[in-house]
């Protein structure tokens, strides 16, 4: 009880509505006098929830001794009461007239913690048919899609003249968390904060809050997001959405996490802009009406922006390497060793080759080193043979000493010859590999090239020149430690 309580004080600050859990608490403790208490320490309206375990709930009890204990906190001062339809439905008239009785307003919902099902429709009317005040469908997101047909259910209710409450939970389901609201969902859930989900994909209120500023979607908000899988930890919702708000614009940079492209592709109408991140960056050109140079050069987007004609994509990669190699590029730079033959590393390639570098490709792959090489005549080796070069630059083009396996490298801090050390990774800050090369070596921080491939990304879209230093300032906020 005292956890839930410091949970209620945590809370308010960042919280329009709670949900009180009360399956998670002992049924002896739900009394009226404490329910009274805990509303009043809420301060906003509270919904009720008394969930049974066969239907997403810890109550393990009796369908009468949920209604018992329902029935003696109906005047606590709830302002909704949450009961899953199993139950509801097969409640005598009575039993449903007497729940339906004081200040609260009954929330009749359906969860599915295994899927969307096809028709969403039958479930929707047997809702219905208890005539609840609000209806809430929460289920499992398994694609894209999902997100739509769950979000399309509002419109029946306004026809209907009920209120719903449609939620995709899972990692897939975030759009729906983020938009529904601004189409005429009557709310959203969110977590107090991280490691407190009660439902799987929700995000934190913080987050809601101060990253996406929910309350201020609209139904002219223009969406922008990230698409690959996964994306749980990138930061880029971040900072375009706090570039958005420096510039005074109505738009939202929201994560679209999705392995699969097809189930996406027919959404891409919604979105001015996307950032296409792993495993799509090539398979999305399939999609596009048109490539800018730097797509065509390197054989890969990351970027794609809306116009007339449809979607044109772009490669600001490139902008970002050129960004955080700035220092260097315009100075005496020739031998360069660069690590990885995946698409990090062709936009290097590209860029090293535009100021005449002598680059050697090591890979793991030596096939993709040797055709990364033939694609910009350079050199080429395998990775087992680090130890026999140098160089005025190494480039880490691949994804190894990221977080969350930082100790993780592929040099030996004994060869850490060469002027200058570019590390494309920036999760951790401080990489292995930077660590290493600080005391002997200029060091590049991957934040460089990440912020400078997003504000070549904002510009793309806006028209606009982007708060740059802000922009890092706020990923060096999010990955500062505490």
């Amino acid at each position: 009880m005292d956890d839930f309580e410091a949970e209620i004080l945590k809370s308010r600050e960042d919280s329009d509505v709670m949900e009180f859990r009360l399956d998670y608490l002992d049924p002896a403790e739900v009394t009226l006098e404490l329910m009274r208490r805990w509303i009043s320490m809420a301060g906003v309206p509270v919904i009720a929830t008394l969930r049974r375990k066969p239907y997403g709930g810890l109550f393990i009890g009796s369908k009468v001794e949920q209604l018992e204990i329902l029935s003696n906190i109906q005047g606590a001062g709830f302002a909704f009461l949450d009961i899953e339809i199993e139950t509801l439905e097969v409640l005598l008239r009575t039993e449903l007239e007497k729940i339906k009785r004081g200040t609260w307003r009954l929330i009749a919902s359906y969860h599915n913690f295994k899927k969307t099902p096809s028709n969403l429709g039958p479930i929707f009317h047997r809702i219905l048919a208890v005539e609840p005040d609000v209806v809430k469908i929460a289920t499992l997101a398994t694609s894209f899609s999902d997100n739509f047909r769950l979000i399309q259910m509002i419109d029946q209710a306004k026809d209907r003249g009920v209120a719903i409450i449609p939620v995709a939970m899972g990692e897939l389901g975030a759009y729906s968390r983020l938009v529904a609201s601004s189409c005429g969902a009557l709310l959203t859930y969110a977590a107090s904060r991280t490691g407190k989900e009660a439902a799987p994909g929700q995000l934190t209120a913080q987050a809601m809050h101060y990253v996406y500023r929910l309350n201020a979607i609209n139904p002219n908000t223009v969406f922008y997001g990230v698409v690959g899988y996964p994306i749980g930890h990138s930061l880029s919702p971040h900072i375009h959405n706090y570039a958005f708000e420096q510039a005074g614009l109505d738009c939202r940079y929201l994560p679209l996490p999705t392995s699969n492209l097809e189930d996406f592709a027919p959404h891409l109408e919604h979105f001015a802009g996307l950032s296409v991140t792993l495993p799509h960056k090539v398979a999305i050109l399939n999609y596009v009406n048109s490539k800018h140079e730097s797509v065509k050069q390197s054989g890969a987007t990351n970027t794609l922006v809306k116009g007339d004609r449809g979607f044109c994509a772009y490669n600001t990669d490139l902008e970002g390497i050129r960004y955080a190699l700035r220092d260097c590029l315009s100075g005496q730079l020739s031998k360069v060793v660069l690590l990885g033959a995946g698409g990090a590393a062709r936009s290097a390639a590209l860029v090293l080759k535009e100021v005449g570098c002598q680059v050697t490709v090591l890979a793991r792959d030596q096939n993709k080193a040797q055709q990364l090489a033939n694609d910009f005549d350079l050199e080429s080796d395998s990775l087992d043979q680090i130890e026999e070069y140098s160089g005025d630059l190494l480039i880490n083009a691949t994804p190894v000493g990221m977080a969350p396996n930082s100790h993780e490298h592929l040099v030996s801090e004994t060869i850490l010859n060469y002027g200058t050390v570019f590390d494309m990774v920036y999760n951790p800050l401080e990489t292995w590999l930077i660590q290493k090369a600080r005391p002997k070596a200029r060091v590049v921080s991957g934040l460089e090239m990440f912020v400078g491939q997003a504000a070549r990304q904002f510009q793309l879209w806006t028209g606009l020149e982007a708060p740059i230093q802000g922009m890092r300032e706020v990923v060096l906020h999010q990955l500062s430690p505490g």
